[in-house]
């Protein structure tokens, strides 16, 4: 073994067999670290800190010194560190580089739960999104969440894949696979090896689509038809809430989706304009839509007996209303007519394509993202007031088709509320 002592500003090495009775013997520095280095195995040695001593070794690999430590004395004993340090200039003789060899080790050992939570982190998603993704890995994954990615094979995500169909529905099977397919997706551009390339060149989900064994799930369809919306509208009516109410029937007057309907503010709704304002929809662009002339008077109402910043208040902490689940159950009930919020919506886009509304205008009252392949949609500019009249039919013949009168309607809520 040798260690550095400096004469002159020259470093001399002195050498010396490094063994336990020598490293016992060495001193803690009061500041600084001292090398000493082994006799025998050249690149092999010990520095010393102001409290713990470590192994190490050193050797050029590509026209760079490398220093890679072992572990510290005593836990790594003088025999294990030698016989360590041996192996590890071996590799490093050979071109190998530990530091790189053990990053890269390290990295193909990530997690799911680790990629998971790396993947939220670099992605900004709404809670509802977010929310949806945690429901998928705690029910679906939730065994996976230690494994390493680069364990997962086709054939456990197949086998996975076809046990959440039999045993909780064939839709969230897809959506179970989807979500670990985006996950993976991102762990296989971000994790790389030394040389550049992938720790996961190919997506075990694709077994799903090689094999065509993705579940072939019909798209919802429930919507209510014109000769029910009477029936419909005579349920609603008569719930003694308020908020719920108005709710329900701005969702089916605007085709409005449920969260959005439910996080709007005053400060959204431009009643002099007659028009609101979605600055945070599900597909990211802000849209300005108009209010038929029902939703004014309604909404005009509204505000005026309003004490909240949200249009629909609710008592939880979030502070605007979550579906309500039992009144609608209640309307249900009373009309006979099942159906789901996002049903409202689907109501309002059959209705407008009834009435001849073009696609463009339909797409735009319901903020739905056009086809990144159709370049026409590039070209069509929809204003607010060329909105405002097919916005207005479709309301008109909604009300219509419920044998409402617009002046009954508005005169109805109106004492009612004032009564309340």
């Amino acid at each position: 073994m040798y260690f550095e002592s400096w004469v002159l500003g020259k470093a001399m090495k002195i050498k010396k067999k490094l063994n336990k009775t020598f490293v016992d013997g060495l001193p803690y520095p009061e500041k600084g670290q001292v090398f000493y280095w082994d006799s025998d195995l050249q690149g092999f040695g010990l520095y010393a800190g102001t409290t713990s001593k470590t192994w190490f070794i050193e050797k050029r690999i590509d026209n760079k010194t490398k220093r890679v430590s072992l572990g510290k004395y005593p836990a790594l004993t003088a025999e294990q560190a030698r016989s360590d340090a041996m192996k590890q200039l071996n590799k490093m003789a050979a071109g190998i580089d530990p530091v790189k060899e053990k990053r890269e080790k390290a990295i193909k050992a990530v997690t799911l739960g680790e990629v998971y939570a790396a993947f939220l982190d670099a992605r900004q998603l709404k809670a509802n999104t977010v929310y949806g993704y945690n429901s998928v890995m705690k029910n679906i994954y939730s065994d996976w969440q230690k494994l390493p990615i680069t364990d997962i094979t086709r054939d456990a995500v197949e086998r996975r894949h076809k046990k959440i169909g039999e045993e909780r529905g064939e839709a969230y099977a897809n959506l179970g696979a989807r979500t670990l397919r985006s996950v993976l997706n991102y762990a296989g551009a971000k994790y790389e090896t030394g040389k550049g390339l992938s720790i996961l060149p190919d997506n075990p989900v694709k077994r799903i689509s090689q094999e065509r064994s993705w579940y072939k799930v019909k798209p919802r369809t429930g919507h209510l038809k014109s000769h029910q919306l009477q029936a419909w509208f005579d349920a609603v009516l008569n719930i003694e809430n308020y908020i719920i109410k108005d709710y329900l029937i701005f969702v089916i007057l605007t085709g409005c989706r449920r969260d959005e309907s439910a996080k709007l503010q005053w400060s959204d709704i431009d009643l002099i304009d007659r028009s609101y304002v979605l600055r945070d929809p599900k597909n990211g662009r802000p849209m300005q839509l108009p209010l038929s002339d029902y939703l004014v008077d309604m909404l005009t109402i509204r505000k005026t007996n309003s004490t909240s910043t949200f249009v629909f208040p609710g008592d939880g902490v979030r502070g605007y209303l979550v579906e309500p689940k039992k009144q609608i159950a209640k309307v249900i009930e009373k009309s006979e007519l099942a159906f789901t919020i996002h049903d409202l919506r689907r109501t309002f886009v059959t209705i407008a394509e009834s009435l001849d509304i073009s696609a463009y205008t339909v797409k735009a009252l319901v903020n739905h993202k056009s086809n990144d392949n159709d370049v026409t949609s590039g070209y069509v500019q929809l204003t607010l007031e060329r909105m405002r009249k097919p916005m207005q039919t479709i309301t008109d013949f909604i009300l219509k088709s419920a044998g409402i009168k617009v002046t009954d309607i508005v005169e109805f809520k109106s004492s009612a509320q004032g009564a309340a």
